[in-house]
C-alpha cells in the first residue's frame, strides 16, 4: 500500500495550517471539485476538463494508487479544504520501474504560498526511500509558471511532443522535464 508514513504538518508563509496526507478513496468528490476548479480557469494549465473526471472516477483513481506500492496520492489541506495534490504514477515498461510520472495541482488562492513546495518535497523524500531515481512531468508551454516552478526544484527540460494534446478543440504542445533523485544528474 503507497501512502505516507505520518499526516504531514507545517505553517504556510502566509501563517496558515498546512496539512498533507495520502489520499483515501473517499476524498473522490473532493478531489473531482478540486480539478474541476483548476481546469475552468481560463489559463488551462491541466489537460482534462472540467467534468471530464467525477468522484467515482477519482475515487477508482485513489483506490488503484493506495493498492500499487509503485504508486502515491497526495493531497494538500489548508484548514481542512482541499488546496493541492500530488500524483506519482510508475512507468508501465519494466526497465523503467525506478521512474515515476509526477503531476502536481495547487488551487487558485493557496498559490505562491509554499503549498507546491512541500507536496513536491514530500513527493521526493517517499520516492527516494521507494527507489525511485527519476522523476518525469509534462507541463504545457504556456505555464511559464510552472516551468520556473519545476526548473527551481532541479528539474530540466529534455523535449516537447508537438500536438500531443487536444482541449476543447484546441491542440496543445507538451513540454518534457525530468530530476535525477538519490545525487543523480
Amino acid at each position: 500500500m503507497a501512502k505516507l508514513q505520518s499526516t504531514l504538518a507545517s505553517r504556510l508563509s502566509d501563517g496558515r495550517e498546512l496539512t498533507i496526507r495520502s489520499a483515501a478513496p473517499g476524498d473522490g468528490r473532493d478531489m473531482a471539485a478540486f480539478v474541476d476548479a483548476i481546469a475552468a480557469e481560463p489559463e488551462v494549465c491541466l489537460a482534462v476538463l472540467p467534468g471530464q473526471l467525477g468522484a467515482r472516477d477519482w475515487k477508482r483513481r485513489i483506490s488503484a494508487a493506495v493498492a500499487d506500492p509503485r504508486a502515491l496520492t497526495l493531497v494538500a489541506c489548508v484548514d481542512g479544504a482541499f488546496a493541492g495534490n500530488l500524483v506519482l504514477h510508475p512507468d508501465a515498461h519494466p526497465a523503467a520501474a525506478h521512474v515515476r510520472t509526477l503531476g502536481v495541482s495547487v488551487a487558485r488562492g493557496y498559490r505562491h504560498c509554499g503549498i507546491g513546495a512541500a507536496l513536491l518535497e514530500a513527493a521526493v523524500d517517499w520516492s527516494e526511500r521507494n527507489g525511485v531515481t527519476r522523476l518525469i512531468l509534462g507541463v504545457f508551454p504556456h505555464n511559464q509558471r510552472a516551468i520556473g516552478f519545476y526548473e527551481y526544484h532541479g528539474f530540466v527540460v529534455e523535449g516537447r511532443r508537438c500536438g500531443q494534446f487536444v482541449r476543447a478543440g484546441k491542440v496543445y504542445d507538451e513540454v518534457l522535464m525530468a530530476r535525477m533523485l538519490g545525487g543523480r544528474t
